[in-house]
């Protein structure tokens, strides 16, 4: 499981690293200037170099260490580090909701209604560490995501950090996906059918998929094309060039596509060029083992 953990952070930043140079293009935009996204390169704003990570992976870290120091995740003290966050690339509801917390408004009132994925990007660490519950994986990431989104954008987190926790259980593919979205049509149904709909196209064309599912921001799109980018790809670097050049919000997409399929197949299947080249690899694998042993004593005391 160790190497799930691994494999799972570090898919996750540099799926974020990859798609980041392209965020907000089309898909046809891609192609014209780029070809194919294939490893990582310097951001065209010049804000970030080849292989940052945007405040996606920002937010996963700062959430990964609030649970770190707390054990059980405490919405209070996850408050406190994100007004840390100093990324320039923050989404609008993750701003306003900040304002609010700076402002003294308590972490239960500071969310902003939105569909969008701010929360959806940062829960990973909630689907690793309780990954022994499946219901306390749901409840933390509706309290991880109230902190600063409300609304449709909770049940993109509870679908993301559930496919991650069934994963490390070793729950793939067609179960895992009726898992996620009975557990998923509880919130919203249109979320849970665009899931469902991503499997059911895990053979068809990419082009043909994009048109069905999107590749907005939405969780109504992004979550749902993540789970389809990570089911129809046999391997990491095919779902990692796969996901980047989907266009789009590209940097979020990449970055779950990425983190469901290092999950499911471990460190030991990302290229090591993308190891190597990654902002921080070290101290994400040493994240990443320490998010291990902490499940490890929650559940066995060891």
């Amino acid at each position: 499981m160790l190497k799930r953990f691994r494999g799972a952070v570090l898919g996750f930043a540099i799926g974020d690293a990859l798609g980041m140079p392209v965020e907000g293009l089309k898909r046809e935009e891609i192609k014209t200037i780029y070809g194919v996204v294939r490893d990582f390169m310097d951001s065209p704003l010049g804000d970030l170099k080849s292989g940052e990570w945007t405040d996606d992976t920002e937010q996963m870290i700062l959430l990964a260490e609030s649970i770190l120091e707390t054990t059980y995740f405490n919405p209070e003290h996850f408050a406190k580090k994100l007004v840390s966050l100093t990324s320039n690339r923050l989404g609008w509801t993750t701003k306003r909701a900040l304002n609010n917390l700076m402002r003294g408004v308590h972490w239960f009132n500071a969310g902003v209604e939105s569909e969008t994925c701010g929360a959806s990007v940062r829960v990973l660490p909630i689907g690793l560490v309780y990954s022994f519950s499946f219901d306390l994986v749901e409840k933390y990431s509706v309290m991880s995501a109230s902190v600063t989104h409300r609304g449709i954008a909770v049940v993109g987190a509870v679908a993301y950090a559930l496919a991650i926790a069934y994963i490390c259980n070793d729950i793939k593919g067609e179960e895992m996906v009726k898992r996620v979205v009975k557990r998923v049509k509880m919130y919203d149904d249109l979320v849970a059918d665009k899931i469902e709909l991503a499997y059911e196209m895990i053979d068809e064309e990419i082009d043909r998929v994009i048109d069905r599912i999107g590749n907005s921001m939405s969780v109504y799109d992004s979550v749902p094309l993540a789970f389809y980018l990570y089911l129809s790809s046999p391997s990491f670097e095919e779902c990692a060039v796969k996901s980047a050049n989907v266009g789009g919000d590209t940097d979020s997409i990449c970055a779950m596509a990425c983190g469901l399929k290092g999950c499911e197949l471990g460190v030991d299947s990302i290229p090591e060029r993308w190891i190597e080249g990654l902002r921080d690899s070290h101290y994400l694998i040493e994240l990443s083992d320490r998010l291990y042993d902490l499940r490890m004593t929650i559940e066995f005391g060891v």
